[in-house]
């Protein structure tokens, strides 16, 4: 009779450092796990943000900012440089932070913004333990705001958490009751970890927004975007995308909130999109909307009378001069939609 050990699920195994849990499980979010299992699992072999974000259907900014994390915590070291890389992970010109790991070697994620526009991987420095004990004994109002801080965000304050609060009050400026309105914010839409709550609050100190008043304005404007983008990704059956970026959120409030298009128009332009290239880019939308915003069409029928008024063709399957439309649309997908 012969034996051999099963060893099943566990026949295929990767490590994890003992610092991960030594310095950072207890603090770590459940995204920030993730990102930092995926990377492991994947060491030795380049990654994209995108391909992680894709991968875990996590948002890429929230994938670097787990990365972030765990290079906070010594565990990932990242620097951005330029490399060569295969066409199908990352164009050429892209930056890529090069994550090394306690036992030495390198994982490669490649940001997919280009080299100079690559989010500074340096963070803004926090106060010293004992300048954040100081203040706090000095002012009242902090102390007020650590205790509210951990209601919101239902548990205990790490030192880190208590410097972060500290410094958007004293270095950035943001009163008190700005800072626990952004906490609350940030919670109700399923971002209250201290790392996007710092983010959003230096963030909030560099429009200028110090005031309740001016915060509420900030909050009304995120919440109406997000409703212009959930309908939007109703209409172009996105509802199983994620969560949004920066750029498809600035497109929804721009088609919906300020051109004022119903979701027949954004159906319409949807549609038309496909036909012409095969495949769905919100740029091209965006190009065909802003020359009907241009052009004062408010409905599908206003587009089709104009359509139907373009000069045809004299010979019959052939296009001429005058059929070709007066606009290019390429053009205007290259636009910004804040361009004039």
């Amino acid at each position: 009779m012969s034996y051999k050990i099963d060893f099943g699920v566990w026949g295929s195994v990767f490590a994890v450092p003992t610092a991960v849990v030594d310095k950072g499980l207890k603090l770590a979010t459940e995204v920030q796990l993730k990102v930092l299992l995926y990377i492991l699992r994947s060491n030795g072999v380049t990654l994209t943000d995108e391909a992680v974000s894709q991968a875990l259907d996590i948002h890429p900014e929230d994938v670097r900012d787990a990365i972030e994390y765990w290079s906070d915590k010594g565990l990932l070291a990242c620097t951005a440089q330029s490399v060569s890389l295969p066409d199908s992970t990352v164009q050429t010109g892209d930056a890529t932070s090069v994550m090394t790991s306690e036992s030495g070697k390198q994982t490669e994620v490649t940001s997919s913004a280009s080299a100079d526009k690559l989010r500074p991987v340096s963070r803004a420095t926090k106060p010293e333990p004992g300048y954040v004990a100081k203040r706090l004994r000095a002012d009242k109002n902090l102390v007020l705001l650590m205790d509210e801080a951990q209601r919101i965000l239902g548990k205990v304050l790490s030192n880190s958490d208590t410097a972060t609060l500290v410094m958007l009050h004293d270095t950035d400026g943001l009163p008190v009751e700005v800072i626990l309105m952004l906490m609350e914010h940030c919670v109700q839409i399923d971002k209250g970890n201290m790392r996007y709550i710092e983010k959003t609050g230096i963030q909030w100190a560099s429009d200028g927004v110090t005031t309740i008043g001016l915060a509420e304005e900030k909050i009304k404007r995120y919440s109406e975007s997000s409703v212009a983008w959930n309908t939007v990704a109703v209409v172009f059956g996105l509802q199983q995308s994620g969560t949004p970026t920066k750029k498809q959120m600035e497109f929804a409030d721009v088609w919906i909130n300020i051109w004022k298009f119903t979701e027949d128009m954004l159906r319409l332009a949807y549609e038309r999109c496909v036909d012409t290239k095969g495949q769905l880019s919100l740029s091209y939308v965006n190009g065909i909307l802003r020359r009907w915003f241009e052009q004062g069409f408010r409905n599908p029928d206003e587009v089709l009378q104009a359509d139907k008024a373009r000069p045809k063709s004299k010979k019959q399957g052939s296009a001429s001069a005058s059929d070709a439309p007066s606009y290019d649309l390429d053009e205007y997908e290259k636009k910004s939609i804040f361009d004039d």
